[in-house]
């Protein structure tokens, strides 16, 4: 069996497996990436991206090429009640819309401007290791084999992956009972939302962001905890909507019929408890290594944070020669630094957010201290480091 030889073997292109792959290879690795879907492709995201991502695009030298994108500007940030209490706050941060399927390709091309050898439409099916090299088999969609060999693996495909169940990870059997779904709605759509803003709407069990994307177009994204809310994910939004009169003054006319002829995209049984960060020397990155709650926090800021952080790591551990279990150390110390009490953070507020009583408690304390809630906004971001 002959195998392509690399220094780093990456599987997934997404935001993480992108940024990992021009971070490598601007120090000189030899990389190539493996992605199962054929690009543009939609999947389930918010679809906002935060100063951690903004900041991490300007330093690839890719910012110029990303407006021309025309990724829509946010500044604010506003929390409707059911009751109808809001909370408001500025984000004091360039933050943007940009719809997940033109931000993955955009990266993705990037990676392979820099040199990437990628392969696609190819789904990773084995991962071995031998000594100190690793093999990775995957198949293509004309179901031949593509086999390669390298010094390292990083695992970036997301929050779910039949690679969970092969490296055995802590988690796959555990059910979370969290749903997320999003909906591209055109702007003509709808009313009453203003551009350069996020909303949340918060309810029983349930969530809701819309947010203004690129090409007139309204991204709805909503968690739902599946243990409280018993019907399909599309009546628990249309009923979510008709209880909340200042979410329904913006669906005027046949707009929710429009949505239930929209294609959903989701995702089941989401994971936000800790992952292992490096599975039999496998490094994960990205939503493998750890779920942000949507609500208070931005996957693909962590995601492009935790690319930046184990690349820099993978050059120490070239340039020092270090062994693999003081990278690994590495990798766990910075990524708990970086990452984990925001993390913690962010599941705190969604509990809140998700519960009556705490729910009440918690307005009213912002309410009270209006310093709170750009504080929390804080807390839960985190600064290219």
């Amino acid at each position: 069996m002959n195998f392509q030889n690399y220094d780093i073997t990456i599987i997934g292109g997404g935001p993480a497996g992108s940024a990992a792959a021009i971070y490598l290879a601007k120090y000189g690795f030899k990389v190539c990436l493996f992605e199962k879907k054929v690009f543009p492709r939609e999947i389930l995201c918010g679809e906002f991206l935060s100063k951690e991502v903004i900041e991490i695009i300007k330093e690839l030298n890719l910012f110029e090429k990303f407006l021309s994108l025309n990724p829509n500007p946010i500044s604010k940030f506003n929390l409707i009640t059911g009751n109808g209490n809001e909370l408001i706050s500025d984000l004091n941060f360039a933050a943007y819309g940009l719809k997940r399927s033109v931000f993955d390709l955009f990266l993705l091309t990037a990676a392979e401007e820099n040199g990437i050898n990628i392969f696609q439409p190819s789904g990773v099916f084995e991962i071995k290791k031998e000594g100190e090299k690793y093999f990775v088999s995957a198949k293509n969609n004309d179901n031949s084999i593509i086999n390669v060999q390298s010094d390292s693996v990083i695992a970036a495909y997301g929050k779910q992956n039949i690679l969970d169940k092969i490296l055995q990870r802590n988690f796959i059997r555990q059910k979370s009972l969290f749903n997320g779904i999003k909906f591209h709605i055109p702007k003509s759509a709808l009313d009453n939302l203003s551009s350069n803003q996020i909303s949340i709407f918060v309810s029983e069990g349930i969530y809701c962001g819309l947010n203004e994307v690129n090409d007139d177009t309204i991204n709805l994204c909503f968690l739902e905890n599946r243990f409280q809310l018993k019907k399909s994910s599309r009546q628990n939004l249309f009923e979510f909507i008709s209880a909340n009169k200042k979410f329904k003054e913006i669906f005027p006319g046949n707009s929710l019929e429009q949505i239930n002829s929209l294609p959903a995209y989701g995702t089941g049984n989401i994971y936000f408890g800790r992952k292992n960060l490096v599975e039999n020397g496998v490094f994960m990155i990205g939503d493998a290594a750890g779920v942000i709650a949507p609500l208070a926090g931005d996957g693909i800021g962590i995601a492009l944070q935790s690319a930046k952080l184990l690349s820099h790591i993978l050059l120490k551990k070239r340039e020092e020669k270090l062994s693999m279990s003081q990278t690994e150390q590495l990798y766990e110390r910075g990524w708990q630094n970086l990452f984990a009490k925001r993390i913690r953070m962010a599941s705190v507020i969604q509990k809140i957010i998700l519960q009556k009583n705490l729910r009440i408690l918690g307005i009213s304390f912002v309410k009270t201290f209006p310093r709170t809630l750009p504080k929390l906004i804080e807390m839960t971001r985190g600064s290219n480091n």
